[in-house]
């Protein structure tokens, strides 16, 4: 019995080991202050995927004017749900939309009028089993 009790307590640990956290492997870029530049009108591919550690990305913007930031992101996957967000400096939410894997289109765009100054975009995979290549691309009119 204790042999038994010992090798369940041993699977057990092993198995908690094994087990990938949602931003572990993020490649770099699954915190704000790490977040990747994003050069304005130029569309960047990047991936997410919660269950192999990738759950967050963050792209940087730098704007020199003001007006409205468009930000659109096509997913490869439209049976992920997705959340992007665009935060001020500050890490103040400025702008949020959902992509749900029911909706019709593989695009989300989002617009939010903005300042001169840095601002943060966040894709993020919303639960387990979500997961897409995408294609980000952010404007200012």
């Amino acid at each position: 019995m204790r042999t038994l009790l010992s090798l369940l307590v041993a699977v057990a640990a092993l198995g908690a080991g094994c087990i990938t956290q949602p931003d572990e492997k993020s490649g770099g870029d699954g915190d704000r202050h790490k977040a990747k530049q994003l050069k304005m009108g130029k569309p960047e591919s990047d991936a997410v995927d919660y269950n192999a550690g990738d759950r967050t990305d963050w792209k940087l913007v730098e704007l020199q004017d003001t007006g409205t930031l468009t930000v659109e992101v096509i997913v490869d996957n439209p049976k992920s749900n997705l959340t992007v967000a665009v935060f001020d400096r500050y890490g103040k939410p400025v702008a949020r939309m959902a992509h749900r894997k029911d909706d019709d289109s593989p695009q989300v765009k989002l617009m939010t009028e903005v300042g001169v100054g840095k601002y943060f975009v966040m894709i993020q995979a919303m639960k387990e089993g979500d997961k897409t290549g995408y294609l980000v691309k952010a404007s200012v009119r």
